[in-house]
């Protein structure tokens, strides 16, 4: 497992104290850091719950309520709307709530002091504002306009206790403004606020930064690997694809990031001569759950016969760095059941029925015991040939298995220009999705092929 001793060095920054009065008691703040209950996550969380407990120390001031939310029962918490209820009922005498994340670095006496800028009477929340330049997928293709921004989560966002206590009555009413699926959190939270009785739109505060500065309260730390990167023996990449795009995505594909893989299959509806790795699987037009446990079945047998430690599935016209992802796995032991990808929700907000899962075209990293455990459970088999693969397979089966799956937000389901910009900017992304109206070498070129120069390319990839 991943040394705390090693993370440590490379998560708490040294930060420099320029120790003020703060009109904002330290008593008066509750911050949230959502949590994730895997390891080297709720490791994170917890060297920054350390680090915040150790300024208040050396500010000789009061230490804020911290909340780890992968200690809280609690549904869809990382939806952020959830713990409204929670915390409206469980503090009091509180002035601002601080949602971050356990990436985020947090100079608290600065922090204090943004707070003290604003007045707590009113129905305010406060972040950094990012918005959408056109519509986009991630959104819901809603039309795009400056006037509805949203909070980038990394940097950090705070909400007065008035809004928020006004606002979990609202919900213990019934307001519910809930998409059926949660895709952006940030977005769609800011959303539910505009919806809601108060109407209340986000207040960019500059202080709360995309990037390090003298100037900053909060910022996000940019992933850094637990190790040296894995072997890429150890990895297996499997592609879903079919017929049609054999001759349109595979080649783009082998020209970018797949010449670096050293293990890799595409697993199809029909075999190619001029695709000599396909392997034929049961194809269906939509949802694909059949194909995807079948690519499991297959992967199992070939994880198992050459030792590998991880099976990567993704679509077609999905684009890796394999030489990031190679760094993140650093961070997972691959003797544990993982699924790691990009978090997406279905009705997360029905205590009942609601769930978690990886969305696909991301890309997942499932480690091999994961893949085994799969496909031996039969709560585990698809309802349908046409069932959606990865709603079923990568969460509803995960959620029978008991187990739960890990968020990284370098996975990406959408294209670069999905994103604001300054989210990328925080960040070194691992994959992007969709070829569709963009150039997918240039994105590869753009994105990924800087940090993927650093492999060497496999013999057996030297002609293509």
């Amino acid at each position: 497992m991943i040394s705390l001793i090693r993370l440590i060095p490379v998560c708490i920054a040294v930060l420099s104290f320029v120790y003020t009065i703060n009109a904002l008691d330290s008593k008066e703040l509750v911050i949230i850091i959502l949590s994730q209950k895997e390891g080297y996550h709720a490791a994170h969380a917890d060297i920054l719950q350390r680090s915040i407990v150790e300024q208040a120390s050396l500010m000789e001031v009061d230490v804020p309520e911290i909340v780890l939310t992968h200690q809280l029962d609690i549904k869809g918490s990382w939806t952020v709307i959830p713990l409204f209820t929670y915390l409206s009922n469980n503090y009091s005498n509180v002035q601002w709530y601080f949602f971050c994340l356990e990436n985020t670095v947090v100079k608290l006496n600065k922090l204090l002091n943004v707070f003290s800028q604003f007045n707590t009477s009113q129905d305010l929340w406060i972040g950094h504002a990012l918005y959408d330049v056109e519509p986009t997928i991630i959104h819901h293709f809603a039309e795009a306009t400056k006037k509805f921004k949203y909070p980038h989560i990394a940097t950090g966002f705070a909400i007065t206790s008035k809004l928020l206590n006004r606002l979990a009555q609202e919900i213990s009413h019934g307001y519910n403004a809930h998409n059926d699926f949660s895709i952006d959190a940030s977005y769609e939270l800011a959303n539910f606020i505009l919806k809601s009785k108060r109407s209340v739109r986000l207040t960019h505060v500059p202080e709360l930064c995309v990037v390090s500065t003298s100037d900053c309260a909060t910022y996000p730390r940019f992933f850094h690997p637990c190790d040296t990167a894995i072997p890429l023996q150890n990895v297996y990449f499997a592609i879903k694809t079919c017929a049609k795009y054999h001759t349109e995505r595979i080649p783009v594909i082998k020209k970018t990031w797949a010449k670096y893989a050293i293990n890799i299959g595409y697993f199809s509806d029909q075999a190619d001569k001029n695709l000599p790795e396909a392997y034929v699987v049961t194809n269906t037009t939509e949802g694909h759950c059949a194909k995807t446990y079948d690519i499991l079945k297959q992967a199992a047998n070939i994880l198992k016969n050459k030792n590998h430690d991880w099976l990567i599935i993704s679509d077609d016209d999905t684009i890796f760095s394999v030489a990031r992802l190679m760094r993140l796995l650093t961070c997972y032991y691959p003797k544990n059941q993982i699924a790691i990808g990009e978090r997406y929700g279905y009705r997360v907000w029905d205590s009942s029925y609601g769930y978690e899962y990886l969305t696909g075209g991301a890309g997942v990293a499932l480690s091999a015991p994961l893949v085994y455990h799969i496909i031996e459970n039969d709560v585990c088999k698809c309802p349908s040939s046409s069932t959606p693969d990865d709603m079923f397979l990568f969460g509803m089966c995960l959620r029978r298995l008991h187990l739960q799956l890990t968020h990284s937000s370098l996975f990406h389901q959408a294209r670069p220009a999905d994103y604001a910009t300054a989210y990328l900017a925080s960040q070194e992304p691992v994959s992007f999705h969709k070829f569709w109206m963009i150039d997918p070498k240039k994105v590869y070129n753009q994105w990924f092929s800087e940090a993927d120069s650093s492999l060497p390319i496999p013999r057996i990839h030297t002609e293509l």
